[in-house]
Parts: structure tokens; C-alpha cells; sequence
């Protein structure tokens, strides 16, 4: 039994992540228009969602591996700078992992936990962007173009993959998930 679920995560969980980095990358050129007001951009962070995921309610110290390459193949795929992502998911992961023995098991905090972390992370990549002269916005236009925007876009991605997400969970093994 426990092979199995071995087996189960070992391929897994790189398949959803490479399929959830394609589609962060496909969403937003497909995304209407219509829902943005001038200039703003929207994030998609599917990828970050299932790191999040993985790393809240698995134990297999797996993830930290598989979100710093994935983070790589995300910085590959949808970035000029290549590593940025990929030690920002490993330190996102890898502090999922520490906090979680804390934190209480179900969707409503582990919602939380993505919408904290892609926060942190769109901020922090604001940050390094304008320090190192790729980008010139002001905080008042990040907050207001991208990261609201981005924030609204992957809440409603994450209610939105809620029962799928409860479903791979249930699939891979894990059983004590609470509902609501």
C-alpha cells in the first residue's frame, strides 16, 4: 500500500506541476480583457497553488525538490531572469513545510496560505525587478495593476479548484482532510 502511494507521488505530482506551469503561462494571453481595467496584468499561479498544496498536506520532503525545479522550468518558460521563481517556490515549500505541524489541516487555511504567499511572492519579485532597474513602477501602481488583479484572479482559480484539488488529495493517499 504504501509502495503504491509512493509510486503515485513520484509521478504525479511533476505532472501536475508541469501541467499547471504550461497553463500559468497559456491563462493570461487567453484571459478576457473585458474583467481588467487599463494597464493592469494578471499572474496566473496555478503552479504556486499545487507547491502550496503539496507542501501543506503531504510529509514527503519531495515537494522541496520538485518546487525549486519546477520554480526553474516556470523562470525558463515565463521569465527573463532564470532563478528567481526557483528559489522563491523552494523557500515558499520549504516554509510550508516547517509552519504546517502548527496549522490546522483544512481549505480555508491552506486558501489563506496561498493567498499570503502569493503576496510575498509578487512582492518580492517587484522589489527585486526594481532594484536591479527591469522595472521602474511605483508601489502604489503594483499594488493597484498587478498584484490586486493577480490576488482576485487566483482566489477565484483556487475556489475554482477546490473539488479537484480534494479529489488528487483523496487519489494520492491523504484521507484526513476536513471539508468545511
Amino acid at each position: 500500500m504504501m509502495a503504491n502511494r509512493w509510486q503515485k507521488l513520484r509521478w504525479t505530482i511533476p505532472l501536475i506541476l508541469l501541467v499547471t506551469t504550461i497553463i500559468d503561462a497559456a491563462l493570461p494571453a487567453i484571459f478576457p480583457t473585458a474583467f481588467l481595467a487599463n494597464n493592469q496584468i494578471v499572474v496566473s499561479h496555478i503552479t504556486l497553488y499545487f507547491i502550496v498544496v503539496f507542501a501543506f498536506y503531504f510529509r514527503d520532503s519531495w515537494i522541496l525538490m520538485y518546487s525549486f525545479l519546477f520554480g526553474l522550468f516556470y523562470d525558463s518558460y515565463n521569465t527573463t531572469i532564470l532563478g528567481v521563481n526557483a528559489f522563491l517556490y523552494f523557500l515558499i515549500a520549504y516554509l510550508i513545510v516547517k509552519i504546517k505541524p502548527y496549522l490546522p489541516k483544512n481549505a480555508i487555511v491552506q486558501m489563506m496560505l496561498f493567498v499570503v504567499v502569493i503576496t510575498l511572492l509578487d512582492t518580492v519579485i517587484y522589489l527585486f525587478y526594481n532594484q536591479i532597474g527591469v522595472n521602474q513602477m511605483d508601489i502604489l501602481t503594483f499594488l493597484t495593476t498587478r498584484l490586486a488583479p493577480t490576488l482576485i484572479f487566483n482566489i477565484v482559480a483556487g475556489l475554482l479548484l477546490y473539488f479537484p484539488k480534494n479529489g488528487i488529495l483523496h487519489w494520492l493517499g491523504w484521507e484526513d482532510y476536513i471539508i468545511f
